[in-house]
């Protein structure tokens, strides 16, 4: 049997062990299941809309997405899209929605007729639920592909934070990941206009770790930041299971990105603890939608629509149709985008994924842990929280474990200790 310091050494040296599980798609194999993932019962989730189409496909980017179609698809998929939503709601009985998420892809990126179309269908599904009083829904978008005409629309639906990527500033990183750089007074007049119409809240989304990014880069970005004052930041580290990247920064260099962006952002009137990936100006919405804190910070259910959105639940997690597809085109004429993978999953694997996700806070609730479980997580996790505490990587608070500094030097390696322990 290894003891922890055994596993915890190994680890260092593997960085497959990040914010991501299952570790490796062929992991839950055993635990696939041929039903849909079933809500029976579940009143209290949120919905997540999935656009898959880009203007641009980045290099780094993970997520299932294609470059955009004509309108004539765009029509199709919405269709199929809205078709799902209104079978599922009919279904269920007296939802209420924690969020509501419209990402992808690029949701800004379809013609202003169907993103019309898009807002049109959010808007009539608002009308089947009820919401809850920290409900916060988001859109995200890309400065490329704004217009006036969809921002009126974003705003005439009701939704108030708009979370815009730009990734990197410099023309050197982003031409690297087949991105075009934004000129920042085009983001700032497209910012001061979205908060004219009565957005209320901008996120940007940032990078470190890209191929060739040096630390002076970095010190642009900020610089961006403080010129365009969003209200939230949230920062992505290139991770290295991203589509198999191979070229990955080392982790002290990456390190030190992190750690130059904090101070900055910390100095810039942003709240935020060390290792937490996201940022605000104001400290109680953890600089996310309520989307994401009840999924991240809570393990909330939450429903996904579109192709090959995730959906979870208390007993397991599914992707709907072409989360591995190579031909979307194809996939976007079927009736339906339902469940393709399904996985019923033991406790411990549900924690494990719980706490992977919270690994971008930088921190994960003992509450949480133990109402999954099931058990008292304290401890059950005994060793490991003493090991961690004891050398420095993770402190208690509140009943929730924050990475430190120095854990956070190999997150995935500290977090990882919490996963199943079949390496005990």
């Amino acid at each position: 049997m290894k003891s922890i310091e055994q596993i915890f050494g190994k680890r260092l040296l593997n960085s497959h062990f990040n914010t991501s599980y299952p570790l490796n798609p062929k992991d839950w194999t055993k635990y696939r299941s041929s039903n849909c993932l079933s809500f029976d019962g579940v009143n209290e989730l949120s919905y997540y809309f999935h656009i898959p189409f880009c203007q641009e496909l980045c290099g780094f980017c993970e997520y299932t997405r294609i470059k955009c179609p004509n309108e004539i698809i765009q029509r199709k998929y919405l269709r199929v899209l809205k078709s799902d939503v209104d079978i599922f709601t009919k279904k269920q009985a007296n939802i209420v929605l924690y969020g509501f998420d419209l990402g992808g892809g690029t949701p800004t990126a379809l013609s202003e007729e169907n993103f019309e179309s898009l807002i049109e269908i959010y808007r009539e599904t608002l009308t089947k639920v009820s919401v809850s009083k920290d409900f916060e829904p988001s859109i995200e978008g890309t400065f490329q592909t704004l217009t006036e005409f969809k921002i009126q629309k974003i705003c005439q639906s009701g939704i108030k934070r708009f979370s815009l990527g730009l990734q990197s500033t410099q023309s050197n990183v982003l031409s690297l990941n087949n991105r075009t750089k934004t000129n920042i007074q085009d983001a700032d007049n497209w910012m001061k206009y979205a908060k004219c119409k009565g957005i209320e809240k901008i996120n940007l989304d940032f990078m470190y770790g890209l191929k060739r990014q040096s630390i002076n880069d970095i010190h642009f970005d900020i610089d961006a930041i403080a010129y365009l004052k969003p209200e939230q930041v949230t920062l992505y580290e290139l991770r290295t299971n991203m589509l198999n990247y191979s070229n990955v920064t080392d982790k002290d260099f990456s390190f030190q990105f992190y750690k130059t962006i904090y101070d900055k952002l910390i100095k810039l009137g942003y709240k935020a603890h060390f290792g937490q990936n996201t940022f605000s100006k104001n400290v109680s919405d953890f600089g996310v939608s309520s989307y994401l804190r009840n999924r991240m910070l809570y393990a909330k259910p939450y429903k996904g629509f579109g192709i090959s959105a995730q959906s979870m639940n208390n007993i397991g997690i599914s992707y709907n149709v072409g989360k591995n597809s190579k031909n979307l085109t194809n996939i976007i004429n079927n009736e339906n985008y339902a469940d393709e993978y399904t996985f019923i999953l033991p406790k411990q694997e549900l924690l494990s994924k719980y706490i992977a996700i919270s690994g971008y806070y930088g921190r994960f609730s003992l509450t949480i842990a133990t109402e999954i479980l099931g058990i008292d997580s304290k401890q059950y996790f005994d060793k490991e929280i003493r090991f961690c505490l004891d050398n420095d990587l993770l402190t208690l608070d509140n009943g929730f474990l924050h990475i430190t500094q120095t854990g956070f030097r190999n997150y995935g390696a500290v977090f990882s200790l919490f996963y199943k322990k079949t390496d005990l």
